[in-house]
């Protein structure tokens, strides 16, 4: 195992404004066959939902020349979210460095992949945010060390949930493994749970795809399944942030300030609800479409209007 292409790898993700980097064996990731296991039969119908998950347990057979994976964080919260988008948008769709591919930082991360294939390492992987990527990116970077599960089933770094995860195989043998000391869940919390509208959340680290509020208004199609009511959806647009800002490791951060997120000035008034109804289709695929970190799609206009339009009777 080579110790120093690790310590290279590492240092070179981070000189490229990675957070934090970590490097695992595939092997690492044996215990996720275990945890999604568990979690199709705790839910036995969320299996669709999960379906593209199965591709992550057979790693070594559809990529033979991977040895190690490569799993990179970046830290969204240095950013401002605008309060009018609070408790409407998720933070971690609208912030994410997908939104401005040709924005300088995610110009500088693209330089870490031409620097690994300019030291013939092998790779495949880089989707940012995207739903289903090469890699299984929170159990790669709890594998890592970069971070721990909480109750929420999101990945928590030093800093709270607030992490965009980034992830390549290699065909490097190399490892290095973080050592964060990142106090767990209180036995007792269950506030996540409380916070979660739908019960989607209905044990620690046990969720229902199909009743999350983040899911219905996204991939689910506004599909609303027994025991969901259309004012457990809130003013959520796009995502649900609740679990998350219910959590107390989130609690101490202020999103009033930190940089300006490319774009999102210009972009907020076009979020809001009143001007979602009266845009055309065209705006809508030009302008917001792309900023929703390929949550929703072109033909998903009326789930955003009647979302939209859910808001403005809540008033």
């Amino acid at each position: 195992m080579n110790t120093l292409l690790a310590q290279e790898i590492h240092d070179k993700a981070l000189a490229c404004g990675y957070d934090s980097c970590g490097i695992v064996s595939l092997d690492a990731l044996d215990f996720y066959k275990d945890r999604l296991t568990k979690r199709l039969e705790d839910v036995p119908e969320s299996e669709e939902v999960y379906a593209h998950s199965k591709d992550f347990l057979v790693l070594k057979d559809n990529y033979p020349w991977a040895q190690s994976i490569v799993v990179c964080t970046e830290y969204f919260g240095n950013y401002k979210f605008p309060v009018s988008l609070q408790k409407r948008y998720a933070k971690g769709l609208l912030l994410s460095l997908a939104n401005t591919p040709d924005g300088v930082e995610a110009k500088r991360r693209r330089s870490f992949e031409r620097w690994l294939r300019s030291k013939n390492i092998q790779c495949i992987g880089g989707e940012t945010a995207k739903p289903a990527g090469v890699v299984p990116l929170r159990p790669a970077s709890v594998a890592a060390g970069l971070g721990i599960y909480r109750k929420n089933n999101f990945f928590y770094g030093p800093k709270g949930s607030n992490y965009e995860l980034v992830a390549y195989l290699i065909d490097k043998s190399c490892e290095y493994i973080q050592n964060l000391e990142i106090p767990p869940c209180p036995d007792t919390c269950d506030l996540c749970q409380q916070g979660c509208k739908t019960k989607s959340l209905s044990a620690p680290f046990t969720m229902n795809p199909l009743t999350c509020v983040s899911f219905i208004n996204t991939f689910g199609d506004g599909i609303l399944p027994e025991g969901v009511t259309e004012d457990m959806l809130e003013e959520w647009i796009i995502g649900c942030d609740n679990c998350q800002d219910s959590c107390p490791f989130n609690k101490n951060h202020d999103w009033s300030i930190g940089k300006d997120y490319p774009g999102l000035d210009e972009l907020e008034p076009k979020l809001q609800p009143e001007f979602i109804l009266k845009a055309s289709d065209e705006e809508i695929i030009e302008k917001m479409i792309p900023k929703f970190c390929f949550h929703l799609t072109n033909e998903q206009i009326p789930l955003l209007r009647k979302s939209a339009k859910r808001v403005t009777e809540r008033k």
